[in-house]
């Protein structure tokens, strides 16, 4: 039973880490695709527009972080060994303080930026 449970979550780990890089994939294609529309307007607001489509991008980036850190979390839940949660507490910690500072990042932009077009007025 524990065999069955372990390769159960390890394809749905599988699959929670191929919808973040879905996420990654999209969120960049978009934003590539906003930036070279930008660019080719050649608008005066263009500063402020390049940092809304930053903004959209980290926002979606911090995103598929959360979902790469619940895929290795369901890696480790069926009797993990001591490396494997070693492995975890590395990982965790790294993803949670990239999270950290590009959500620090993506908070400080939307002050110096205080409405992106995501977010209607109001």
């Amino acid at each position: 039973m524990e065999a069955f449970f372990k390769i159960t979550t390890s394809y749905l780990a599988s699959l929670v880490e191929a919808g973040a890089a879905l996420i990654i994939a999209c969120a960049a294609l978009q934003a590539f695709l906003y930036a070279i529309f930008l660019f080719l307007r050649h608008l005066a607001i263009q500063e402020m527009e390049a940092e809304h489509i930053r903004l959209r991008l980290g926002r979606w980036l911090a995103l598929s972080l959360e979902f790469e850190l619940g895929a290795d979390i369901l890696r480790t839940a069926i009797s993990p060994s001591w490396s494997e949660i070693g492995q975890l507490a590395a990982i965790a910690t790294i993803r949670t303080l990239l999270n950290y500072f590009l959500q620090l990042e993506i908070d400080r932009a939307s002050r110096r930026y205080p409405r992106t077009p995501e977010q209607p007025p109001g």
